[in-house]
């Protein structure tokens, strides 16, 4: 039997691997590799339990310290680990820099390069998200795509040759766990009646003591209480920038949720806010609208759906918000992960 190995770090990789793992497992020996990206357990080991992920077999280090630093050390380990398993092939998701490092790692040891999620751009080239996408495509061998203009931006770039439009293994997540999701998510509050659903975590807009403060004000627009899982990242920065006092009366902050009761949050709030790109999938497939506190949105289907709003850093909550658009997007909710595999089955 063949062998691929899985690269994870962080909790969008976490989700969509659990179909792929399902799927790969039947044709070839797996290698699932954690390279200590998300080290809070709210983060990283509760999403093994709630997706019933089996243990990783490497569990790397991952210091604390700069981007550059931790990603030095995940390609040192998984250079070792990638060695001494030699796989037929790698499998990378995302845009993390977990995604990046094991496309370096399994390309300087020639290692075909799997890329889930491929073709995915902005118009920000100097996002660190965007960095890596660019960086893991110029070395990847297979391009399995979410979206038909990811697999348009892969052939503006010159890319040829397995190129493949597989759908979105989010939308294969949500069906795996429909029937799993609470009714109600055990969380530390009561949740009030209606509420708005936020989360908040990518570096232009945590990171930037302005953006971050117009986008905790805008939030007093909110017609519903908000609900914030608040991302360890996001924290650090409240605290930092000493920004805890503009925290409006409106939000209403938890600590980091699993997957199952973020879904559970999710199917019972009014809309979303969000600056995730795999919150922004997830909610949209559950006929909930979205607003993007960012100055665009890489899921070009979404925005032109009318399903996705983008806002900017400063931004008015309506009541409107929560009536959804007519317009279903069909063309993305389909099964993905069978589809994947069939396609690397006849590569590898």
């Amino acid at each position: 039997m063949k062998k691929a190995a899985l690269i994870v770090g962080a909790r969008p990789q976490f989700i969509k691997t659990a179909p792929l793992i399902l799927e790969l497992g039947r044709f070839y020996q797996t290698v699932l590799i954690h390279t200590g990206q998300h080290y809070d357990f709210a983060m990283s080991d509760s999403f093994f339990g709630d997706l019933k992920l089996p243990h990783p077999d490497y569990h790397l280090n991952s210091p604390a310290g700069s981007d550059g630093r931790r990603t030095g050390r995940m390609i040192e380990g998984l250079e070792s680990v990638l060695n001494f398993e030699n796989p037929d092939f790698a499998v990378v998701v995302g845009d993390t820099n977990s995604t990046l490092a094991g496309a370096l790692a399994a390309s300087r040891l020639r290692i075909p390069v799997v890329h889930v999620e491929a073709g995915v751009r902005s118009k920000d080239k100097y996002l660190p998200e965007q960095i890596n996408r660019v960086v893991t495509d110029s070395l990847a061998d297979c391009f399995l795509c979410p979206t038909p203009s990811a697999v348009e931006n892969l052939k503006n770039e010159g890319k040829k040759g397995n190129i493949f439009d597989t759908g979105d293994v989010i939308y294969d997540c949500l069906r795996m766990f429909a029937d799993r999701i609470p009714s109600r998510p055990k969380i530390s509050i009561d949740l009030p009646s209606r509420f708005v659903l936020a989360t908040l975590h990518r570096a232009e807009a945590v990171d930037n003591v302005e953006n971050l403060s117009n986008i905790l004000r805008s939030m007093q627009t909110s017609p519903f209480p908000v609900i914030l899982p608040l991302h360890p990242r996001t924290g650090k920065m409240i605290v930092r920038f000493g920004l805890a006092g503009l925290l409006p009366d409106k939000v209403i902050i938890v600590n980091p949720v699993g997957y199952l009761n973020f879904l559970s949050l999710l199917k019972s709030c009014e809309f979303v806010v969000s600056d995730s790109g795999g919150v922004q999938r997830e909610a949209v497939f559950m006929n909930k609208r979205v607003i993007v506190p960012r100055p665009e949105t890489e899921w070009r289907e979404l925005q032109e759906s009318g399903w996705v709003t983008i806002a900017g850093y400063e931004f008015e909550l309506e009541r409107s918000m929560s009536e959804p658009p007519e317009r279903r997007l069909d063309n993305l909710m389909r099964p993905a992960a069978n589809y994947m595999i069939e396609k690397l089955r006849r590569l590898f």
